[in-house]
């Protein structure tokens, strides 16, 4: 009868050869699919300056920064909370090029996608479960991953919960995370309320554990500290968030996702229904085979209520949405018998992210000129005024204003940018969207603004009528134009 069991027990679990297969195949399948959706095509001004702040870092060898690089703001105090990636940027371009900043981006949402298949399969027991989640997770945030620091707040986030999530870590380990992001993008502070949540014992509370809690997050939240601006990193973005006046939160990236421009991930409406699946957790046939997964449910609270204030949240509501998900949908492809065929439908799973990255380059000059909308920038015109030595205030788009920095170093001054309320009042930013949108004045506005040159694209912000009322004035005349500006 003992060998009988055995004998029973061997037919009814896969070979560990093919568990081996199966997690090899997840795993590069996986890899693949994330590298497809690293290649959303943005225009955005921030992966500029940020490079241009680097380079600043290292001539003024200072971690305490003033303006430099604009006509209306030159010589304040800024708050630039991104210091430790800035650096980062420009050590990668100072050793390898501008253009490849595109493997930076691919390496770091392969590290933060992978890092959270990885806490999806130890919480769900499913590699093919995590598999399934993660890539949601990763198409979801698509549309946003763009070249800036907001991937360090994903990778934290992942690593946070590759960490935490059903195990115990080093609180000094926790420290020496929190110290990094803090010092790489403003997003730590998220970080901190997803360490609250990761840190409370859920399933056993008591007095001490709670106190334990708290006390690694003190120690966290101290390390958070280590930095140039101090307690200010947190008071920005608790102005920013409660702030409702302020004209900066009607930028386009941090309008609600229900308001129309701005960027948007179609997937995120029909995820938000998914995150009703949470009572789930309480029928009685999923409790006799799950444990309730606390921490994903109230991650997937707090950060769909974020997303729901701001698109930009939507990524991070894509991943705890996946922590959420993950334990449910493993039980359900247990109880179909599905995953006995995990090596086959890995094998699939890796044809078809083949297929999707079939399509587009992996060299860096092409990919970083598609993804970066590199066209829509003025570069044959910042060649123009580099080889005439044309310097100056210059009046031009605020995604342009990145780029001018990268390029003159602070020749050509501009009078706003996308540095928005860490540098700019609220007046400048309301007359150039004045001027954005040709409201009655906005001639007046340049004119009194004391700039030397406008610098604008032809398809954009009314470009061709501004030139029109520009020359028809007598007190402006054409330099220089091209195919863009």
């Amino acid at each position: 009868m003992v060998a009988g069991s055995n004998v029973t027990g061997a037919a009814t679990q896969p070979p560990a050869r093919a568990f081996g297969l199966a997690n090899l195949l997840i795993l590069v399948a996986a890899g693949l699919w994330f590298l497809s959706w690293g290649y959303t095509e943005m225009a955005g001004a921030d992966m500029w300056w940020h490079v241009a702040a680097g380079r600043e870092l290292v001539q003024t060898r200072t971690l305490w920064m003033v303006d430099d690089w604009s006509f209306t703001a030159h010589g304040k105090d800024w708050l630039n909370h991104e210091w430790l990636a800035d650096l980062l940027y420009y050590a990668w371009v100072s050793a390898w090029g501008v253009q490849t900043l595109v493997y930076w981006k691919w390496l770091l949402l392969l590290a933060t996608f992978s890092m959270l298949l990885l806490a999806l399969t130890r919480s769900s027991g499913s590699p093919l479960a995590a598999l399934g989640c993660s890539a949601l997770a990763m198409a979801n945030a698509a549309p946003f991953l763009d070249v800036r620091p907001h991937l360090y707040t994903l990778l934290g986030f992942s690593l946070l919960l590759l960490l935490r999530l059903q195990r115990q870590t080093s609180t000094w380990l926790l420290a020496l995370v929190f110290l990094a992001w803090a010092n790489l993008h403003g997003g730590v502070f998220f970080g901190l309320m997803a360490l609250g949540i990761l840190l409370f014992p859920w399933r056993e509370p008591s007095i001490a554990g709670i106190r334990g809690a708290a006390l690694v997050g003190l120690v966290c939240v101290l390390a958070c500290l280590l930095n140039p601006s101090g307690y200010k990193l947190f008071l920005y973005p608790l102005a920013y968030a409660f702030d409702a006046a302020s004209p900066f939160r009607t930028i386009g990236e941090w309008l609600s996702p229900f308001e129309p421009g701005g960027i948007t991930s179609p997937l995120f409406f029909y995820l938000v229904w998914l995150s009703l699946l949470a009572p789930a957790y309480l029928l009685p046939a999923v409790r006799r085979n799950l444990d309730v997964p606390w921490e994903g449910m109230l991650l997937t609270a707090l950060t769909l209520a974020m997303a729901l204030t701001s698109r930009r949240f939507i990524p991070l509501f894509g991943i705890s949405l996946a922590v959420m998900l993950a334990p449910l949908l493993a039980l359900c492809l247990r109880q179909l018998r599905i995953e006995r065929f995990s090596p086959a439908l890995a094998l699939l799973a890796l044809l078809a992210g083949l297929f999707r990255v079939l399509p587009y380059p992996i060299q860096a000059a092409p990919a970083f000129h598609y993804l970066v909308a590199e066209y829509s920038f003025p570069v044959d015109m910042l060649d123009f005024m580099a080889a005439n030595r044309i310097e100056g205030k210059v009046y031009s788009l605020w995604n342009w204003g990145g780029y001018i920095h990268w390029r003159t170093d602070g020749a050509l001054k501009v009078y706003v940018d996308g540095r928005a309320d860490t540098i700019f009042d609220d007046q400048i930013y309301l007359d150039y969207v004045a001027v954005l949108g040709s409201r009655p004045g906005w001639l007046e506005l340049v004119e009194a603004s004391g700039a030397d040159y406008v610098l604008w694209p032809h398809s954009r912000g009314n470009g061709q009528e501004k030139l029109r009322e520009l020359l028809v004035t007598g007190c402006w005349r054409p330099v220089y134009s091209d195919a863009v500006s």
